[in-house]
């Protein structure tokens, strides 16, 4: 019995130490600063602690957006601007129209004068929308940034903005927060949202 057992344990010590060691971290390849947690084109997103539904991604982002502004309100002091929400009005030399909102927006006056805002644009169509226009309202207000993900081109003058797409779609239901910085405190109108 005694020599059983230890060409048993012999048999499993060999096999430990010859064994490579098993790591699950790899090592990283890629040190620029293009790391993100995600695919954009098309792989699966988490969201929170599970795989995302189809749209829950972008509610899930805007929740957490929302939470976070609410947060850094409270610390700094800010109260928020009261908002005037409005229905957007469509330009007819576009074929597809969608119908859609302005769900929200939230500005910060930085040190240098500039003010940033994020504008969320919410889809109520049945469209998928790959062609938004915004304006800025306030007379003397320049617009001098816009963005929403790198998806997305952007097009600026001095009061309107146009973003388009041709990789993704912004679909019923959605929220998308564009981030706009101007040289003043700014007020925004949704133009048109259409599917080109």
């Amino acid at each position: 019995m005694r020599p059983m057992l230890a060409a048993t344990l012999l048999g499993v010590i060999s096999v430990i130490v010859l064994l490579p060691v098993a790591n699950a971290l790899t090592p990283r390849s890629d040190f620029s600063d293009n790391v993100s947690t995600y695919n954009l084109f098309g792989n699966t997103r988490v969201c929170g602690e599970h795989l995302c539904d189809p749209g829950q991604w972008n509610i899930w982002l805007n929740n957490l957006l929302s939470s976070q502004f609410k947060k850094f309100n409270e610390l700094s002091g800010i109260k928020s601007p009261p908002n005037t929400i409005k229905s957007a009005s469509y330009d007819s030399s576009l074929a597809h129209t969608s119908s859609g909102e302005i769900s929200g927006v939230t500005t910060f006056a930085m040190n240098d004068g500039k003010f940033t805002s994020f504008v969320s644009v919410t889809n109520n169509g049945p469209l998928g929308v790959n062609h938004i226009a915004i304006s800025q309202l306030n007379p003397g207000v320049k617009t001098l940034k816009a963005w929403i993900t790198p998806q997305w081109n952007s097009n600026i003058s001095l009061y309107h903005i146009t973003f388009d797409t041709s990789k993704s779609s912004f679909t019923q239901e959605q929220t998308l927060n564009l981030v706009i910085v101007t040289d003043g405190k700014p007020s925004f109108s949704l133009d048109t949202l259409a599917a080109n």
